[in-house]
């Protein structure tokens, strides 16, 4: 399994941090993870053609999530596809897709057929991977993802904030992604600080943390020693075009 970072950052981008963006390969198959702005211009850029892309999961509904999705759903119906669109995303997500549509019919498929599967109740799972999900309590209805395949496990959290469920989600994983939006003077019950990021990732035995979703608040040497005291393994802060081998 390979990870690719496609946007570290957040609402607020700043130089080298685009909104959020992940993508996860898993031999042939690519797994997208929310898709902020500019999203599809990156996975270009890794040279991944943005219409070829067959499975979408989506953490939450906020904008630096979520902002290319139209653009992803419009070019699959310019380039003519025929094949199945597998979408994965909370239950929350389905009247704010709706409204999206309903807005811009032109994204609307016309050509293919989009799968939805609905992250609290099936997430969708290929021939050679399995997913599941969990509440992150970052607003309601936002959903993690552990992904299970060739002998690895990734958990990643999206937008989250403290919770028994982060934990549960990552337990045991090889590689956990977290979300890291300010450091530890400036919490937000909505979002995760250094400290409490090390903190699960320590009480669910990972064996390596990835911190990305930073806002400019965030200075790397600060981050790296606050979650450094609570998380004693491998630590990565994550940057845009980051790729990581699980």
């Amino acid at each position: 399994m390979q990870l690719t970072f496609l946007g570290t950052g957040t609402g607020l981008p700043t130089r080298g941090r685009a909104p959020s963006g992940l993508l996860a390969r898993i031999g042939d198959a690519c797994l997208l993870f929310d898709s902020g702005s500019g999203t599809t211009e990156r996975l270009l850029a890794h040279g991944v053609e943005p219409t070829q892309l067959d499975y979408l999961y989506y953490t939450h509904l906020h904008s630096d999530h979520t902002a290319d999705l139209v653009p992803l759903l419009q070019a699959m119906d310019l380039s003519r596809r025929s094949r199945d669109l597998h979408l994965t995303a909370p239950a929350a997500f389905w009247p704010f897709l709706d409204g999206l549509l309903a807005l811009q019919p032109w994204a609307r498929p016309a050509t293919y057929q989009l799968r939805r599967y609905t992250a609290e109740l099936d997430p969708y799972c290929g021939p050679t991977w399995s997913v599941s999900a969990a509440p992150t309590h970052h607003m309601p209805g936002s959903h993690g993802y552990r992904i299970e395949a060739e002998g690895k496990v990734v958990a990643i959290s999206g937008d989250a904030a403290p919770c028994p469920d982060l934990v549960a989600l990552a337990r045991g994983a090889d590689l956990l992604v977290l979300e890291c939006s300010f450091p530890d003077e400036l919490a937000k019950p909505d979002h995760l600080t250094p400290s409490q990021a090390a903190h699960i990732a320590a009480a669910a035995g990972v064996g390596h943390l990835v911190l990305t979703h930073f806002y400019p608040s965030c200075r790397e040497p600060a981050v790296r020693a606050q979650a450094a005291r609570a998380f004693a393994g491998p630590l990565t802060l994550a940057r845009d075009g980051m790729v990581l081998a699980v």
